[in-house]
């Protein structure tokens, strides 16, 4: 059975769930190739603005990523129609992102070719459908063909120095998270006026007054191959989710991130974080007073931090990539399988 996967990006979106997985189970000795964006064989034969073929496709599966260009999605039935197995992979809820986010505009319908119908409709179309967290299925797989790949941590994240501080960092850009630091009310900037320092790990523009504070926090994009290291430090971290229903689904990487490299962190009680949380990590807070407090503790106590940092990393030592890449390739393996006991009329597309 051949394999090609197709991130959608070279970052971090493509590299968790495209790229790295695939790549384990290639050196586990699996027929996987990787194929980056930017040397895609697939080539869409088009009539009166429309797919009707598929062509250049050697493989006998055909992973793609967030499918949210028009032509794509209606590639996926092309494609299977021609025997050929595709799974749709969806790390968010792309239906419910908030409209302050960059990426709402780029998906909205009606904006172009890209849009959250056509997601839709590449994941009603596809074999099977892997999501990170359980309520994606809700989402991508009402039709009973999806399977639950958490995201897990490559062995980049593992065994890094850490200087311990008591600086609180987010590691995040605030234009991909736009209402989530109302979750923190004033803590942040409480802290900050008692002499706290505050950062960011991502870019930070617009932040400073989301947090109330009187300037953007120093911040920055980072490298996805450097991503780890600067995770790594910070003194305490934080992992704000607004209660929304596109947070709902989102998954456990953030601060799962900030665990693999033992930094100590306060969370929202999302339903993925709560997840981590339940192993043995971190802290969650509800409310503003709470997280105020929360910090301020960890902020205080060296001994608090070093508990937590050693507590977070033996949770994510549970959850390295090359012990759980074997999913992935049994999930593929389950979508090749399942079209092939199907007779080719009673697929429904």
């Amino acid at each position: 059975m051949k394999v090609h996967v197709y991130p959608s990006d070279a970052y971090g979106c493509g590299s968790f769930r495209m790229r790295w997985p695939g790549e384990a189970c290639a050196a586990a000795g699996h027929d996987v190739e990787v194929v980056a964006p930017k040397d895609r064989r697939l080539k869409a034969v088009m009539r009166d603005g429309k797919v009707v073929d598929v062509l250049d496709v050697d493989a006998d599966v055909v992973v793609l990523q967030r499918v949210t260009h028009a032509y794509m999605a209606q590639a996926v039935s092309i494609m299977r129609a021609k025997g050929i197995v595709v799974v749709v992979d969806v790390d968010d809820d792309l239906s419910s992102i908030h409209p302050s986010n960059p990426a709402w505009a780029v998906h909205r319908p009606g904006a172009g070719l890209h849009s959250w119908h056509n997601l839709a409709l590449a994941c009603r179309s596809a074999s099977l459908v892997t999501v990170s967290t359980p309520a994606l299925l809700d989402v991508y797989a009402r039709h009973g063909r999806g399977v639950v790949l958490p995201n897990y941590l490559p062995d980049m994240y593992y065994g890094l120095p850490r200087v311990d501080s008591d600086t609180i960092g987010w590691p995040g850009s605030f234009h991909s998270h736009p209402n989530d630091p109302e979750s923190l009310g004033g803590a942040v900037a409480r802290l900050v006026d008692e002499g706290a320092e505050f950062v960011m790990r991502g870019d930070s523009t617009g932040a400073g007054r989301a947090f109330g504070l009187a300037a953007d926090p120093v911040g920055g994009s980072v490298p996805i191959d450097a991503w780890p290291s600067a995770v790594a430090s910070l003194g305490v971290g934080i992992a704000p989710l607004a209660d929304t229903k596109f947070n709902a689904a989102k998954s456990w990487l953030k601060p799962l991130e900030m665990s693999a490299v033992g930094v100590p962190w306060v969370a929202s009680p999302r339903a993925e974080y709560r997840r981590l949380h339940e192993l043995g990590a971190g802290v969650l807070v509800d409310r503003p007073r709470t997280w105020y407090r929360e910090l301020k503790r960890l902020r205080e106590s060296a001994a608090l931090r070093a508990e937590l940092s050693e507590a977070g990393r033996a949770v994510a030592e549970q959850l390295r990539l090359r012990d759980h890449s074997w999913k992935w390739m049994e999930a593929w393996s389950r979508a090749y399988e399942m079209e092939h006991a199907t007779p080719r009329a009673a697929v429904a597309v």
